[in-house]
């Protein structure tokens, strides 16, 4: 039987050890039509959401999970001061349907690449978890095992642990080319590719659809819809705000259809995504090259493409640029891009330690953070060089505290 054990797993076209993660998603979008048609396929629906989002239960959970981290924020702390009055005010405005959203706060984000940044009221923040909260046992369960963004128990750390699992899978644990000059030189090729302006792009009434298809809840969709025409682009209905909870979650809802097409219609065993950006690895160039060309076609269904700049094939003997790191088989090292990343966050925190914002434990868990991050890489001078940097500039910003 297939993909019952380990020794069968390479049967399994999601490549993980799921008995039953063959069998495609209820509603997978067919990639065989020229628009997204749910497959004849009984897909389960959701009604009478409404009153269990609207609960003073589920508002409660949304605002101690919008605050977490943010307990210094000026107008968290105006909030926190009467907040389950607040919450009855939220409470009444969705029940009665008079709930409107705020106008989206914007500042510009250079890192290096410049993005806008949007910023929700509080409030909204809590809707925005609220909607979530009912939403995501819904969609979750749909989700590949390999989509790594905004999930619970994946992220960046899990996403590179899957990408060194599938090297040594797809290369046979290191099975060298012929011509080889080193142990990194091994078989195989990456196809490497990222999504041209994704957030801006996202088509509300693709997304409402591919939503709707399963929620029957009108309130709820109500205001799905609301949350996501408060974002105002030049072009009407389309476009999610960077920096709202709801934007990356409805990211994942909305590429999912692309992953349930590459993992089911083109079958691809070693892929792994991680919000817009994703890779492929075979031992085939040329296959990689026509799931390029057959991803392409289908991302137009999704009125997406691919940024013609970020797509390449790699062999994998060449280091693969991937979520900060250029990934060898023997080894990592960090991106300069990572490196001036983390500097600069750095420097912002001393910055702010400096006049008191900021306390020494605060500013060592940002690299703390960080360094859990880059333990994945050879990077033990690296991090013990920031490190005893850290400790120097720490004591010497704190003669300006005094």
């Amino acid at each position: 039987m297939l993909g019952l054990n380990d020794n069968n797993n390479r049967f399994n076209i999601n490549a993980n050890n799921n008995i039953n993660n063959n069998r495609p998603a209820r509603g997978m979008i067919c990639p065989c039509r020229d628009t997204l048609i749910p497959q004849p396929i009984k897909v389960k629906t959701y009604k009478n959401l409404w009153s269990n989002l609207c609960s003073m239960e589920n508002l409660e959970l949304a605002y101690r999970k919008a605050k977490r981290h943010k307990s210094r924020n000026p107008r968290i702390i105006e909030f926190e001061k009467h907040w389950q009055l607040h919450l009855c005010i939220l409470h009444k405005e969705l029940i009665t349907k008079a709930y409107k959203p705020m106008p989206l706060r914007k500042f510009v984000l250079r890192d290096p690449k410049t993005r806008i940044i949007c910023v929700s009221d509080f409030r909204d923040r809590i809707v925005h978890h609220a909607l979530v909260n009912v939403l995501r046992p819904i969609f979750e369960p749909r989700f590949i095992h390999d989509s790594y963004a905004s999930r619970k128990g994946k992220g960046t750390l899990a996403a590179i642990e899957r990408f060194d699992e599938f090297k040594r899978r797809l290369t046979r644990n290191g099975k060298l080319c012929a011509d080889a000059r080193n142990n990194n030189d091994v078989i195989g090729y990456v196809l490497k590719a990222d999504i041209r302006h994704y957030f801006p792009t996202v088509d509300h009434d693709i997304l409402l659809n591919i939503i709707y298809e399963r929620v029957k809840d009108d309130d709820v969709r109500w205001l799905t819809k609301t949350i996501l025409d408060n974002y105002e682009t030049e072009e009407p209905n389309k476009g999610m705000p960077l920096g709202n909870w709801t934007s990356q979650f409805f990211a994942n809802i909305y590429l999912n259809e692309l992953d349930q097409f590459v993992k089911h219609t083109l079958r691809a065993k070693h892929y792994i995504r991680y919000v817009d950006d994703f890779v492929i690895m075979h031992e085939s160039k040329s296959k990689l090259q026509e799931y390029e060309v057959k991803i392409k076609e289908f991302l137009n269904r999704l009125k997406l493409e691919l940024h013609p700049d970020k797509c390449s094939i790699t062999p994998l003997r060449n280091g693969v640029s991937f979520l900060g790191f250029k990934i060898f088989y023997h080894h990592k090292i960090v991106r300069k891009r990572n490196l001036r990343k983390i500097k600069n966050k750095l420097a912002e925190a001393l910055a702010k330690y400096k006049k008191g914002i900021m306390s020494a434990t605060e500013v060592t868990d940002i690299l703390n953070g960080w360094s859990a991050y880059a333990m994945q890489g050879n990077t033990y001078q690296l991090r013990e060089k920031l490190n005893s940097e850290l400790v120097v500039r720490l004591k010497n910003a704190s003669i300006y505290r005094r």
